[in-house]
């Protein structure tokens, strides 16, 4: 059977709480790397993307509005029919307002129907570039063919002058169903970036839905056929993915623009949290590992120093009950353990001082009822009491009668080892019987009163405690006196029940009554007054200080002696 011990259950607690504790951290940290790497990066990517999406969005919208607008304009439509200067310079002013009034800023190319630029701000050798373009060509083609759609496709014409351009929007100019001219707006890749840059991502690209690239700032995926590499396949229905571009790893986010017609994807690196994530999860496996090597250690170490006031406490139970009642707490022992050995102590030594007492207290009182019985059975007692009974039947048959009473009174009485506690009317009544006998003993020399109020005859007495200062003042008190009278009385006093048996016999001399109250004190003696003495060790015995016996006496006058009792009407004898 497995030991139940104390030390073993707060020891397998602090291993358990330690070890949910740690276990706890490990999976906090673990699923902040997760959320960290996963949601927060993607919810930022995401709300980055779908920014720069908006503003795409918007600014497309108003480039299509614009070429709408302008391909109905009678301006634009009168100056590439005319081409006098001052229509001219009119629809320069409204393309250059339009146009540097959007917030991604543009070029216009204004070309005639015979091919000719009438307006446009791109410089002379850009013009030039633009209209020998396989792209202008070849879009004009398309153009002519479906006149009311605008064309949105790819600029990547090399102009110089910082007039690189990345995304065209075109329609051709009609007036009245025929084919006047040719409008052409390219977003500037400058303006572009301009519009991207500050959010905080590795690369935004825009392609068209063919994955033409348009525009990028790294383009580091960029092939030699000037596509995209990163192609939807990868996407499928998702809106997000990680792959690895040139080493590292990115977050690519896309996101459609005008109706599908373009791509956007925006890429932030995870590098960082994929190395801080690998990282992490190798240092809480070695933390781990020294944590659950250090554990069982830490917790004995823990359970040994929280038991030592208690292993210390139990120490001195141990020593208490091996008898060794000096016994200390060694230091650094808490208080609370200190008061509760202290406490413990004191029970313990009050609970010997009392077994003491009790033992001592029974011993007394076996001893006294076996002197008692030993003396009224006593050959001359017994003598006494049957030569007086011979005469008394001849005498008074009646008295007779009432001597045999007491003597079987006292007999019975003294046999009784009963309570040691009893009320004093039945004490009381034992010495009446006794003096009744010592009567019919001494006849005239003996006289005596009991003058007890009814009030106090059930208060509680020690058993047989008035009988052995009744016996001494007969045994002491008829020397060399011709009669001697014995008066008991009862009262209350200072709180204190009183019994009073006063003699007018010889007295006690003062030296014998000195030695005799020394002697009362000591805890034993063998002396000739041994009633008196065990009179008062039981009543302090039972009660303490300063109950007990009070001797007065004038050698040649008489003894007065009280015995002092706590005022007691119930059985309470402690």
């Amino acid at each position: 059977m497995a030991a139940n011990g104390y030390r073993r259950y707060v020891q397998k607690s602090i291993f358990r709480y330690m070890f949910s504790i740690i276990l706890l951290l490990f999976i906090l940290v673990f699923a902040f790397l997760i959320i960290n790497m996963i949601w927060l990066t993607r919810v930022e990517s995401q709300r980055n993307n779908t920014k720069i999406a908006k503003v795409l969005n918007q600014e497309i919208e108003k480039y299509k509005e614009g070429l709408s607008a302008f391909a109905t304009d009678y301006n634009i439509i009168n100056v590439c029919k005319q081409q006098s200067n001052e229509q001219t310079v009119k629809a320069n002013r409204m393309l250059y307002d339009f146009s540097n009034s959007r917030e991604i800023g543009g070029l216009f190319i204004l070309v005639d129907l015979q091919g000719n630029i009438v307006s446009s701000n791109l410089y002379k050798d850009n013009q030039n570039i633009f209209l020998q373009s396989f792209l202008s060509k070849s879009l004009i083609k398309h153009m002519l063919n479906g006149p009311e759609k605008i064309f949105i496709v790819p600029s990547g014409l090399n102009y110089s002058y910082s007039q690189t351009g990345d995304l065209i929007l075109s329609r051709t100019i009609m007036d009245g169903g025929k084919v006047v001219g040719f409008l052409f707006f390219d977003l500037l890749d400058e303006e572009i970036y301009q519009s991207v840059y500050k959010y905080n991502l590795d690369d935004v690209i825009l392609t068209d839905q063919y994955n033409n690239l348009i525009f990028s700032i790294g383009r580091q995926s960029e092939s030699f056929m000037g596509k995209y590499t990163v192609v939807n396949s990868q996407f499928e229905k998702k809106q997000s993915t990680t792959t690895n571009i040139n080493g590292k790893y990115y977050l690519i986010i896309r996101n459609p623009i005008s109706y599908s017609e373009l791509y956007l994807y925006t890429l932030v690196s995870i590098n960082f949290q994929l190395s801080l994530f690998r990282y992490a999860i190798l240092f809480l496996i070695v933390v781990g590992l020294i944590m659950l090597i250090m554990l069982k250690p830490l917790a004995v170490l823990i359970t040994n120093k929280n038991l030592y006031a208690i292993d210390e406490l139990r120490n001195a139970v141990i020593n208490m009950g091996k008898g060794n009642m000096e016994y200390s707490l060694r230091p650094h022992v808490f208080e609370e353990f200190q008061e509760l050995h202290d406490t413990f102590r004191q029970m313990v030594l009050q609970r010997e001082e009392l077994q003491k007492k009790n033992s001592e207290l029974i011993e007394r009182k076996r001893v006294m009822e076996i002197k008692q019985l030993e003396e009224q059975i006593n050959p001359h007692f017994v003598f006494n009491v049957l030569e007086t009974l011979r005469y008394q039947v001849l005498i008074d048959a009646k008295k007779a009668s009432e001597m045999i009473m007491s003597f079987a009174n006292i007999m019975r009485y003294n046999i009784y080892y009963g309570d040691t506690i009893v009320p004093l009317k039945t004490d009381i009544e034992y010495v009446k019987d006794y003096l009744l006998l010592q009567k019919m003993r001494y006849n005239r020399r003996l006289t005596y009163s009991i003058d007890i109020p009814k009030e106090l005859l059930d208060f509680k007495v020690p058993k047989l405690v008035i009988q052995p200062i009744v016996e001494n003042s007969l045994k002491h008190g008829m020397k060399n006196v011709d009669s001697i009278h014995v008066k008991i009385t009862a009262f209350i006093e200072d709180d204190c029940f009183k019994l009073i048996v006063q003699d007018n016999g010889t007295g006690i001399e003062s030296e014998i009554l000195d030695r005799l109250i020394e002697d009362l004190e000591k805890e034993d003696v063998s002396k000739e007054h041994i009633g008196m003495y065990n009179s008062h060790r039981v009543v302090r015995l039972l009660y303490g200080q300063p109950y007990g016996l009070k001797i007065e006496s004038t050698y040649g006058k008489g003894t007065l002696v009280t015995i002092i009792l706590p005022i007691n009407e119930r059985n309470d004898n402690v």
